[in-house]
């Protein structure tokens, strides 16, 4: 089990929806992100139910949608939700909170998690594995980004909990088959763009 206890400081989300412009937030990707973009193409992935975990302004859910998926964007924050939906149409946005989703067993061929794992704090991410492995199926594949233990320039005290290829595999293996880890960057609005990891894993039948 991954041992990364230090406390970090995160803003209430939905009060962070409401009060900030979407197209300044850190996140904020108008375009699909270039890693889920390069491995749909190369497993030549063309339809199927695909959860964009943590959907926020709903970009990726909505460029997802773009291309064939029978997407659904999830959040948190009814507040993201609610932009979202103003922001984009197709997709469906729905208020969810993964530690205690109300989405069925599953219910997912493809699920995205651009930036909500790294949020949680050591005692949250067995109930998300639990709650991740549960709503996608059997040989389904979660497209995980998270940020690196190799970015220097984010606060310690603030932001997202930073990983190191060995312990996503630590915690990540018994349970899903991890394909490829790979050094990426987290696209979006800081400059430069924050180091991060992009993996790519398939949920190992029960």
């Amino acid at each position: 089990m991954i041992l990364m206890d230090n406390e970090k400081e995160f803003p209430d989300w939905d009060a962070y929806y409401k009060e900030n412009e979407v197209e300044k937030m850190p996140w904020f990707e108008e375009n699909l992100d270039l890693d889920i973009k390069e491995e749909i193409e190369l497993k030549e992935i063309k339809k199927g139910n695909f959860l964009d975990l943590g959907t926020g302004p709903g970009t990726q859910a909505a460029q997802l949608a773009k291309i064939g998926f029978n997407v659904t964007g999830s959040d948190l924050s009814q507040n993201a939700v609610d932009r979202a939906k103003k922001l984009y149409s197709d997709p469906s946005y729905v208020t969810d909170d993964i530690l205690n989703s109300k989405f069925p067993d599953n219910e997912f061929d493809f699920i995205l998690d651009r930036g909500v794992f790294h949020v949680f704090e050591p005692e949250q991410r067995l109930v998300y594995l639990i709650q991740i492995k549960r709503i996608l199926k059997g040989n389904g594949i979660l497209f995980l980004k998270c940020m690196s233990v190799e970015e220097k320039n984010l606060p310690r005290d603030k932001g997202p909990f930073l990983y190191s290829k060995d312990q996503i595999k630590e915690f990540f293996e018994c349970d899903f088959e991890i394909e490829t880890i790979k050094d990426t960057v987290y696209y979006g609005t800081i400059d430069p763009l924050p180091k991060s990891l992009f993996v790519v894993m398939k949920n190992k039948k029960n």
